[in-house]
């Protein structure tokens, strides 16, 4: 179909001009009528979201249907007007009608699925085409209306839609044939609404991945964006260098080579590539870089992408062989000047990176078949040897890794650590490198650094550069869809001449028409309300990932969902190394039923299950192939376990090899004997937590609250594990149940009445008893109050107990008694306490382990509303629940230690002590202290630090107006006056009465006056404002807010005596509760100030902001739900390993494993270490 290319364009004037016709025509007929779109960037998604009315209205104009327009038909762009959506269209619309919907998932993806010149391609056939208009992709409106296609919002005529990256569930116009990249495949989480949408809409849906020759799942894809990932991957890479270089003190000419996105197309990125070339080829590098050896990993379409770019520069391709050699040059001052005028490429492959364990010849085919024969050298041959690594190699876990963070390390105290940087567009999190985290194209680049193991984005940090974008193609939008679109292209015409069935066909054949090509047919996922043939493993996959039973149907899963489903062991106890070996299996294992029945016989007997690799069958008919890791505790125990399970394969007729024991390692060659232990356990702590499995392991969980949900999702992710939620209101946990997805059948609902408990009510005790007594751990998250009555219960049935609050004195009381029982009371595992405690641990225990002396420790935190949520109120905070608990709050005492001072703060002064911050350059704050921090500094190891705070965050202005109130006497806790209830009195008269004119017959005529003059009663407020110091107008905005110089009744029920109760009933209003779909966000700020063994100082800095997601799980319920989880999981896998008593997780047994995993759930602390000129005189 590409070849007619030419002769199309031949053709193409005369069908134009028709089309222009036919179009400029509708466009008359509907003037007026059209509601345009508007392209906004929300606060969290950026959707490209429509106007009411656009999928499903008729006639609409491609002319009036502008971005230029507003929703009402005309005007600017408003950045806060709201965006409408529109109903979702009929089923139907008309063959050879192609829509080209808008790409609106985030900002950057400016792509399209055809460019101007493929939709002139397809006119020639006689297809009609219409494109959402968009302001952000990379073609215009008019390039495609020039091409002849018609720009309008309404894609309801259309019988085929073709997008790049998923469309909103809400978005599918029934009926229609839909493609795009739908990652439904391997029934990822994020795309099963999409799947569901797709069958209740009964759309044909295609996925561009599935496009296959021969439609066959094992063929290669025709239609993908080839080389554009090494593209746009090495030019941010070249860019990311120039910066990194500079930090370390060298100037070179790739500093003036931007991101790919920065330059109009891809011939002018690579010319400026070209004229760093030039620059090097006549200046040079700087000789401490040279020899500036880049090594690609793997030669396929995205390594040899990136290859192209590097090779604009002037350059020598070597063999890997001989990077050593170039070094040992340098090292020996032998490097010859021509060297510094030139990169040294070399490109490696599999003899390059393994060798025979017995020493024999490098086999391709022979590695790939059987990789636990060969032992990881890339780590000690090239690794010290490279400058810069490229890595576009495909992976998985039978394979060794290119080298880890502990090679990173001990190249670095070897003094072998050349590598400066690491460009991973395979984007593998701790995959073949050790990639820990994927960067954003806005910020593409962060340190790593081999000693600490810790993260920065800030360049000038000591370290390697890694570089690792997942949607690096979305950079060179217009030439990424110029490729794809001529990869597409010969398939539109079949497809768009096509209704989507109504209809699936029989069970037993192919989806599609015949007039389909195969290739399509192959990428069918749904189908008239079903799925394909193909693809009913979904259903299955989904299923076992709910914790459902269910039939095998076909073959074919995915290997991180079988992971959930294959029932891992308990821990292995630590007795000895643990036995492993690799199995491959290869047959029908879904059919047959075999990978259940291998699950089982491990969980019989206690062994440990990890799923490597699981390939789907190309079709029903097809074999599965399937590696996977088992670990027994001894070498006897594993020899009968791998017996049974070689029964089981012999049964199920399907072939079984078993690799040789401890052949297989996810590390490096250099690494222990130990390694292949190291592998299962330490290698990946947050793989550990959801693959280890066993007998069942009862969790009581006492609460059913916001954080439960978090906390409930964590540990259902292990099939060994059962709950019991037990709270006053069975409603609550019921509803908790419903939550959480396939938890039904593994969570025992109960309730309990703990407040009876503490009553000594025999019913409520004996029921407590039994519930605890049958759990293997105890999770309470009831109010604090409760915990040590729960603690006493746990300790008398030596069941350990883990809880998110504060040790209380009655807590700490059972520390004698928890430790003779050898039970753990573990507190404090939350957000803050919690993260907090592990953060700073961390932070302290490095500093002291280098020598420096601790001079100043902050730690900061809040929770608030997210940026786009704190404008509806002035104090820019919004109440989860009652505010009169946040009132109080501000009038608590604090206590902390400043410059060897500890300061003293009266509860009601405490507002007057508010600090203003700014963090990460964007967020403006106030800090208000918190409470006694210098019990914290004991804990802390810091009693000796000049200076210790801890502190709560607001938003900037927030200390400013409740001061205001506070000075005014309006959060006072005591009764203030003799009020009594009345629903007769205006809130402008109980303001009056609270200035202090009552108390007397001339008092209270003083204050009726006031209120009966507003003017005198604003002016009664500025004076005494203006006395305190107080800005009056911020003041008076505020209680103009809240209507106290209203005539307007106060709330009814208010205690009137009772200024704070008043207060707070008056905050409870829409404007400071969150509202369906807006975010909260937690904040976390760590300082230490040191002075290290030199004499210089510095400032060690950690982050953490973490937001919720609209109408789900909030930041504070998922940071404080998924620590508390995840604390409980390491008890249960391991109850030995932490002591007893009880503790605050201050410990490196704690902040190790802990922190790792929660970076694993997104819950990731930025850190970073910045000079300082002179010691700070404040403890803020």
């Amino acid at each position: 179909s590409l070849l007619l290319l030419p002769q199309m364009r031949a053709r193409i004037s005369t069908t134009y001009a028709a089309t222009s016709a036919r179009a400029r025509a509708r466009a008359t007929a509907a003037a007026g009528t059209a509601a345009p779109a508007a392209c906004g960037n929300s606060s969290r998604s950026w959707w490209c979201r429509a106007p009411r009315g656009i999928d499903g209205a008729s006639g609409s104009s491609r002319t009036a249907l502008r971005f230029l327009a507003s929703s009402t038909g005309g005007g600017p762009v408003r950045a806060h007007k709201p965006i409408q959506k529109g109903p979702a269209g009929s089923l139907g619309g008309s063959p050879n009608v192609l829509g080209v919907r808008r790409e609106d998932k985030n900002k950057w993806e400016r792509r399209a699925p055809i460019a101007p010149r493929h939709v002139e391609a397809l006119l020639s056939q006689g297809l009609r085409v219409v494109v959402q208009p968009c302001t952000r992709r990379v073609f215009t409106d008019s390039e495609y209306e020039q091409a002849g296609a018609e720009v309008n919002e309404d894609l309801s005529e259309c019988s085929t839609i073709v997008a790049v990256k998923e469309v909103p569930p809400e978005r599918l116009l029934p009926g229609r044939n839909w493609c795009f990249f739908s990652h439904t495949i391997k029934a990822q989480p994020a795309g099963m609404p999409i799947l569901d949408a797709a069958l209740e809409k009964k759309v044909r849906l295609v996925d561009y991945e599935c496009i296959t020759e021969g439609g066959s799942k094992s063929g290669k894809r025709l239609v993908a964006f080839g080389a554009f990932a090494g593209y746009a991957g090495a030019i941010d890479f070249l860019r990311g260098l120039g910066e990194r270089f500079l930090s370390l003190g060298f100037s070179t000419p790739l500093l003036h080579i931007g991101s790919a996105f920065m330059y109009p197309n891809l011939e002018e990125a690579k010319r400026a590539v070209a004229m760093a070339g030039d620059a090097i080829r006549k200046h040079g590098l700087p000789k401490a870089l040279c020899p500036f050896n880049a090594v690609f990993t793997g030669t396929g379409n995205v390594s040899r992408g990136a290859l192209e770019i590097f090779s604009l520069l002037p350059h020598e391709m070597v063999a890997p062989s001989a990077l050593s050699a170039l070094c040992d040059r340098a090292d020996s001052g032998r490097l010859a000047p021509e060297d510094c005028h030139k990169i040294f490429i070399a490109v490696t492959t599999g003899q390059d990176m393994v060798r025979r364990r017995d020493g024999g010849t490098f086999d391709r085919d022979g590695y790939y078949a059987e990789p636990e024969l060969y032992e990881p050298v890339f780590q000690d041959t090239v690794l010290p040897f490279s400058t810069v690594i490229l890595n576009g190699m495909y992976w998985d876990a039978r394979f060794p890794r290119l080298f880890t963070r502990e090679d990173l390390h001990r190249h670095a105290v070897s003094g072998r650590d050349k590598l400066l940087g690491v460009c991973d567009i395979t984007c593998d999190a701790d995959g073949s490198v050790p990639t820990r985290q994927f960067a954003s194209i806005e910020q593409p680049f962060h340190i790593l650094n081999a000693f600490t193991e810790q993260i920065s984005t800030n360049l000038d940090e000591p370290g390697v550069l890694f570089h690792a974008v997942d949607h690096l193609p979305s950079e060179l939008p217009r030439e990424a869809s110029e490729h794809f679109g001529d990869c597409l292209l010969p398939f539109l015409p079949s497809l768009a001449a096509e209704l989507a069935p109504g209809a699936m066909p029989q069970s037993d054949q192919m989806a599609g028409s015949d007039g389909l090509p195969m290739p399509l047919r192959g990428a069918i996922i749904t189908e008239g309300g079903q799925l394909a043939r193909d693809f009913r493993y979904i259903s299955q996959l989904r299923n076992v990932r709910d914790g459902k039973v269910v039939e095998a149907e076909g073959e074919g899963a995915s290997a991180s969902f079988v992971k959930a489903a294959a029932k891992p062991a308990a821990a292995v106890p630590p007795v000895g190394p643990p036995a492993i070996c690799t199995l491959e299996l290869t047959g029908h294992l879904f059919d047959s039923g075999l990978i259940n029945r291998v699950a089982d016989l491990c969980e019989e007997d206690k062994a440990r299950l990890q799923f490597l690799v699981l390939d789907i069958g190309s079709t029903i008919a097809n074999s599965s192939f399937l590696a996977c890791q088992v670990v027994a505790q001894s070498d006897n125990a594993l020899e009968t376990l791998v017996g049974k399970i070689q029964q089981a394969a012999d049964k199920a007729s399907v072939a079984m090899r078993r690799a040789d024991p401890g052949a297989l390692q996810n590390g490096s060659a250099a690494q222990s004997n130990g390694a292949n232990a190291a592998s299962v356990g330490a290698s990946s702590v947050a793989g550990s937590m959801s693959v280890a499995s066993g007998a069942k392991r009862q969790v009581l969980v006492l609460g059913a609250g916001y954080v439960v949900e978090p906390l409930v999702s964590f540990l259902l992710r292990r099939l060994d594990n059962a709950l019991t939620i037990a709270s006053l209101e069975l409603r609550e946990v019921e509803a908790l149940i419903d939550q959480v997805p396939g938890s039904r059948s593994r969570v025992t609902p109960q309730t309990l009445d703990l407040g009876a408990v503490q009553a000594g009510s025999a019913d409520a005790c004996q029921k407590a008893e039994e519930l605890v007594k049958a759990a293997d751990l105890v999770v309470s998250l009831v109010p604090a109050q409760m915990h040590a009555s729960v603690a006493q219960l746990a300790v008398r049935h030596k069941v350990p107990m883990v809880t998110a609050s504060y040790v209380s004195p009655d807590m700490q009381a059972l520390d004698q008694e928890a430790q003779e029982a050898g039970v753990l009371l573990l507190n404090e595992v939350g957000l803050d306490p919690g993260i907090d405690h592990l953060s700073a641990m961390r932070m302290i225990d490095s500093v002291k382990a280098a020598g420096s002396r601790v001079l100043r420790f902050a730690s900061l935190c809040g929770g608030l509303p997210a940026p786009e949520a704190a404008g509806s109120n002035p104090l820019g905070y919004k109440f989860s629940w009652s505010p009169r608990g946040v009132l109080v709050a501000s009038q608590n005492a604090a206590r902390y230690k400043e410059n060897d001072v500890v300061r003293e703060i009266r509860g009601e002064d405490l507002l007057k002590h508010g600090k203003p911050i700014t963090i990460n350059n964007a967020f403006a704050l106030d800090v208000l202290p918190n409470r006694d921090s210098t019990a914290f500094a004991e804990l802390y190891g810091l009693a000796d630090a000049p200076s210790f705070f801890r502190g709560t965050l607001r938003y900037r202005g927030y200390c400013e107006r409740m001061l205001a109130l506070s000075q005014l006497g309006l959060l006072k806790m005591q009764a203030g006056s003799s009020l009594q209830p009345s629903a007769s009195l205006s809130r402008r008269r109980w303001l009056a009465e609270q200035l202090g004119a009552s108390g007397a017959a001339e008092g209270a005529l003083a204050a009726e006056a006031l209120s009966e003059q507003p003017a005198l009663l604003i002016a009664a407020v500025r004076a005494r404002l203006a006395a305190s110091g107080t800005d009056p107008e911020v003041g008076l905005e505020f209680l103009a807010w809240l209507g106290l110089f209203e005539d307007e009744p106060m709330p009814a029920a208010a205690k009137l005596d009772r200024p704070i109760d008043c207060l707070a009933m008056m905050l409870q209003r829409p404007e400071t509760a969150f509202q369906p779909g807006e975010r909260d966000m937690v904040i976390m700020r760590h300082e230490l100030d040191a002075e290290r063994a030199d004499g210089v100082l510095e400032r060690h800095v950690s982050t953490l902001v973490d937001y919720g997601l609209p109408n789900g799980t909030t930041a504070m319920a998922k940071t404080v739900g998924i620590t508390a989880a995840i604390c409980a999981q390491l008890i249960l896998d391991s109850p030995d390993s932490f002591g007893v008593g009880v503790q605050r997780p201050l410990r490196r047994a704690w902040y190790e494993p802990v922190l790792p995993l929660l970076e694993a759930e997104g819950i990731r602390l930025s850190e970073h270490v910045e000079p300082l000129a002179e010691a700070s005189r404040s403890a803020v």
